[in-house]
């Protein structure tokens, strides 16, 4: 019994892979052959009756009911049968002539409409379905037909097609959020360089109409100036040709020690000027020479001296090591530190916490991107005595371009 089922199975999956003008043909044979043989049938069966009709003109004699109440044997009309005889002879004439067409025509309807069911009725259902979801713009679906004639091949064709939708759609999707992203962080990284020509702003128009300015703390005033302005531009130039944070450009160049020493205290003196909290910053190793993408490293300072002064009650430190080929860049302040859900999720993309709402977790995600492209990472933690948080920046002297 199983092997007969699994046979049969077998002619019905031949039958279902048919392609559709041979499967067409089938049918519309199939429908020929059951109207020439019912027609043969009722052929056969209406020379019968004629046979039978004709037996009764031989052999029955015609009785009729007399108003007398007697019956009465006449001979037969000229034509040998009676009139209802002839009236059911001229019937099956009729029926002989007309049953080819009839069943053809019926066969067909019913054939059609069985070819239509088996089909195209459930491709031409899943279809139209998938034609809805995707006008709906709902993606999330799999249009599946098991056939292997056309109508299989189009829902293929189709499948296909949503794929490549569902894919450009989350690539559009991606496109937009990296956008936002991008120019969230642009935002974000503003408003440390704002902040310090602020600060030297400020400075400088508090004391040097008093002349409390010495000429050498004026030129090297006006140089950080420059180059905070130099950077903005370099940055938003940058920014500007980029469709992504992961373009940003890395490129490491040979800087000495105390030219990093000098651009972080010239910031922390800046920032102190603005009057947000106290900044202290202190580089703990010798006089080296660095292969170090300056920039990369600024703009990870800014947004993590950024978030630290955000969230700091009056006091941010700020810290540089060399230690085994690499530069750590420490920035810890005297806030509320860092919650459990923080700790795991602080540099993931819009997170937040509390009422900093505004923070969207932009600077510490970016800073995260920085620090991988620059061969190092960025890690968390609360200080071990008092309150306050930690964010530790790493990166590869050795990185080469």
């Amino acid at each position: 019994m199983d092997w007969v089922e699994e046979k049969m199975e077998k002619i019905r999956i031949v039958i279902r892979n048919l392609p559709i003008k041979k499967a067409l043909l089938a049918y519309l044979l199939l429908a020929a052959l059951t109207a020439l043989i019912l027609s043969g049938a009722t052929m056969r069966i209406c020379e019968k009756w004629t046979d039978i009709l004709i037996e009764r003109q031989d052999t029955a004699p015609v009785i009729v009911y007399t108003t007398e109440g007697m019956y009465r044997i006449y001979e037969k009309n000229h034509a040998g049968l009676t009139d209802r005889d002839r009236k059911v002879q001229l019937l099956l004439e009729q029926v002989m002539y007309w049953c080819p067409y009839l069943y053809a025509t019926v066969s067909s309807l019913i054939f059609g409409a069985l070819f239509y069911r088996k089909r195209l009725k459930r491709p031409f259902g899943i279809l139209e379905d998938a034609v809805d979801k995707i006008r709906q713009k709902e993606l999330d679906f799999t249009i599946s037909y098991e056939s292997r004639d056309e109508m299989g091949r189009l829902c293929g064709s189709f499948e296909e097609m949503r794929k490549n939708l569902e894919e450009n759609q989350k690539e559009m999707w991606n496109l937009v959020e990296e956008q936002k992203r991008l120019n969230a962080a642009f935002a974000h990284d503003l408003r440390t360089p704002l902040t310090v020509i602020r600060g030297y702003s400020d400075f400088l128009i508090r004391y040097l109409p008093k002349g409390a300015i010495s000429q050498e703390k004026l030129k090297t005033t006006l140089k950080l100036l420059a180059e905070q302005a130099e950077r903005l531009e370099r940055f938003s130039g940058t920014m500007k040709s980029l469709r992504s944070v992961d373009e940003i450009p890395f490129a490491p160049e040979r800087r000495k020690t105390s030219e990093i020493k000098s651009r972080i205290q010239g910031m922390a003196d800046a920032l102190n000027a603005a009057g947000e909290v106290e900044i202290r910053y202190r580089h703990e190793g010798t006089e080296n020479e660095l292969l170090l993408d300056e920039d990369l490293l600024m703009e990870v300072l800014d947004n993590l001296l950024s978030n630290a002064i955000r969230y700091a009650d009056g006091r941010v430190e700020l810290e540089t090591k060399e230690e085994d080929g690499m530069l750590y860049l420490f920035v810890s302040d005297d806030g509320p530190g860092f919650s459990e859900d923080a700790l795991k999720n602080a540099s993931k993309l819009y997170f937040s916490e509390g009422t900093k709402e505004e923070h969207f977790g932009i600077g510490l995600n970016l800073s995260a991107v920085l620090c991988k492209k620059h061969g190092g990472r960025l890690s968390f933690a609360n200080r071990a005595w008092g309150k306050g948080a930690v964010v530790t920046a790493s990166f590869a002297l050795t990185k080469e371009i």
